[in-house]
């Protein structure tokens, strides 16, 4: 099942139950044409929506949110405990140690196999083997290590046809997964990983795909590039708040040195939802970031009758305030009216999917089609509300719009419309929302994250503070993904903040680590992809014994790890300097 389509099934079974209670109280939309009437209908439907959302919220039924800022209270700047101490591979491991293997000369089980000719590039020895997806299928080799030590793994492999998974064992036991994406030889070994002395069998085997490796090298560990951590610390909004600051200071300050833990909940309940009862239950933690999604309150879906929407800014205040947490928003935005329900029998709760909206984003920004472009208006106003609200209330966002615009980069496959126009109507839209938002709306909570996946869609360094991806591996796929993570550093030549903005699967973060791709933050989905909604219990993605391990990680940050985010320092070389 591709990716993307994993991700759609959990994200409709979260909103279809609201779907179908909807639909029934409204069968039919706006043409275009009927734009003011749509236009008022949806603000009396957002109203109403955020009527509950508290007592300075943008309730007002006829006019939009006006603008009433809390008072700022003196900080007194303080880092308190926290440690951002460089983290770099360390080994005993003398420097000139290495034992190479040719893959060939191993001992080939099952339908593993030498080739000798190859349209994968060069290869050493005589030839190289291919591991086959089969349990009864692996190549061993016997290693004698001298010293017990960290070391690097190095193992020249490829994939034919689609991506491979490969299974490194010691003993029996597992060491790591590795991903293969590249059908040349390449790299794709273990980094820093500790290993006792004496003689050992390692044994390699495929959990996806045909796996193909040329040679394997034991060495003393690679020392990671630190320089490519040490990123700016302008915001791209001059105006940001110092609330917004301060946590990207915290940001900064965190990348190289942690991964910051983040989840997804479903259906915008916050900390009490079964995904966090089932991770602090299982790991003893709390995720530091909580996820919230702006679906329910696309003016499109209002009109629909739908809810759930107005409990968004609640919970962002409260993960906020009385948590100490982070939040990062997205916003499955939802077609206009007119152009829901016109393409593959799509329902109208279907419209952020390019495969069941005629809208054209390309259309409407040229102005071929002026009501469309009205609507885009109209919607980013109607959103701008609730992100105003959230800024009068002095809460930073991690503001992650037009996520996924570029599908996947490997087949240029856009599934959001705001993505099926192309790589140029994208990025004329991601910079007029930044315009509208900025500087018509003056919105200085936002610290903007770009994850529109395909390098062509980057809209440029000065609307961007941090770069993400979205990556689903298959359950059990721990690897690091430091393909992916490489991409995204290769966007821009400048150091941007990395992270890993949506995941099914946790990458290992010892690997991580080990291998440089020290992805800021993860934020797991919600549904199958962290629990096991029959038995509550973490699911087979990352897996129950895993998630214990990598949520407990001396590199991992959860909530109770966080030092107290509104005291921050706004520029820490400052504050270490007036305060040593």
């Amino acid at each position: 099942m591709k990716e993307w389509i994993k991700k759609a099934v959990a994200l409709c079974a979260c909103t279809a139950m609201t779907a179908s209670l909807a639909g029934c109280g409204s069968s039919d939309s706006s043409s275009a044409g009927e734009i003011s009437s749509a236009d008022s209908k949806a603000a009396d439907a957002s109203q109403s929506a955020n009527s509950t959302a508290g007592e300075n919220s943008p309730s007002d039924e006829s006019k939009p949110y006006e603008r009433n800022p809390l008072p700022v209270e003196p900080v007194t700047e303080t880092m308190g405990d926290f440690d951002i101490s460089d983290v770099q591979n360390e080994s005993d491991v003398p420097a000139d140690f290495k034992v190479e293997l040719e893959a060939e000369k191993g001992t080939l089980n099952g339908k593993s196999a030498v080739l000798n000719k190859s349209s994968m590039g060069d290869f050493s020895g005589e030839g190289y083997i291919i591991i086959a997806q089969d349990d009864e299928t692996s190549a061993e080799f016997e290693v004698e290590l001298e010293t017990a030590g960290h070391y690097d793994i190095s193992i020249i492999s490829a994939r034919a046809s689609e991506d491979a998974t490969g299974q490194v064992l010691m003993d029996g036991s597992e060491l790591r997964t590795i991903s293969v994406s590249s059908t040349k030889f390449e790299d794709n070994g273990i980094k820093n990983i500790e290993l006792p002395a004496g003689k050992h069998t390692f044994t390699f085997k495929s959990i996806k795909s045909n796996l193909f490796i040329d040679k394997i090298t034991f060495a003393a560990p690679m020392q990671v590039d630190l320089s490519v951590f040490n990123v700016k610390k302008e915001l791209a909004n001059p105006n940001a708040g110092d609330e917004t600051k301060r946590l990207y200071n915290f940001l900064r300050d965190c990348y190289g040195r942690y991964t910051v833990s983040g989840q997804y909940s479903g259906d915008n309940m916050g900390s009490s939802s079964a995904e966090f009862y089932v991770i602090e239950k299982t790991t003893g933690k709390k995720p530091a970031i909580l996820g919230l999604d702006l679906i329910e309150l696309s003016p499109s879906r209002l009109v629909h009758g739908s809810s759930g929407g107005e409990q968004v800014p609640q919970q962002a205040i409260d993960w906020w305030n009385n948590n100490n947490g982070i939040v990062t928003l997205c916003w499955h935005w939802n077609a206009p009216e007119p152009y829901l329900e016109t393409k593959n029998n799509g329902a109208w709760w279907q419209g952020f999917y390019s495969e069941y909206t005629n809208f054209s984003l390309a259309k409407a920004l040229s102005k071929e089609d002026e009501e469309g472009y009205n609507y885009i208006i109209r919607d980013i106003d109607a959103i701008a509300d609730t992100l105003a609200y959230l800024d009068d209330q002095h809460v930073p966002i991690l503001w992650r719009p037009l996520h996924e615009g570029g599908g996947d980069p490997k087949w240029h496959n856009p599934w959001f419309w705001w993505g099926s126009s192309g790589a140029d109507a994208y990025k004329e839209l991601w910079k007029l929302m930044y315009d509208r938002l900025t500087n018509v709306h003056h919105i200085n909570n936002l610290i903007w994250v770009w994850n529109g996946q395909d390098p062509d869609y980057y809209p440029g360094d000065e609307y961007v503070d941090i770069i993400g991806y979205d990556i689903y591996a298959d359950k059990g796929d721990t690897s690091s993904q430091k393909q992916i993570f490489d991409l995204m550093r290769s966007v821009t030549s400048e150091n941007k903040i990395i992270a890993l903005t949506e995941n099914g699967v946790i990458p290992d973060p010892a690997a991580s680590f080990a291998d440089g791709s020290r992805w800021c933050w993860f934020a797991t989905w919600n549904g199958e992809f962290i629990f096991d909604g029959g038995e509550m219990k973490i699911s087979d993605y990352t897996g129950e014994e895993k998630a214990k391990e990598f949520f407990n990680s001396e590199r991992v940050l959860t909530l109770d790890e966080l030092p107290d985010l509104k005291s921050y320092p706004i520029d820490t070389e400052k504050f270490l300097a007036e305060n040593k």
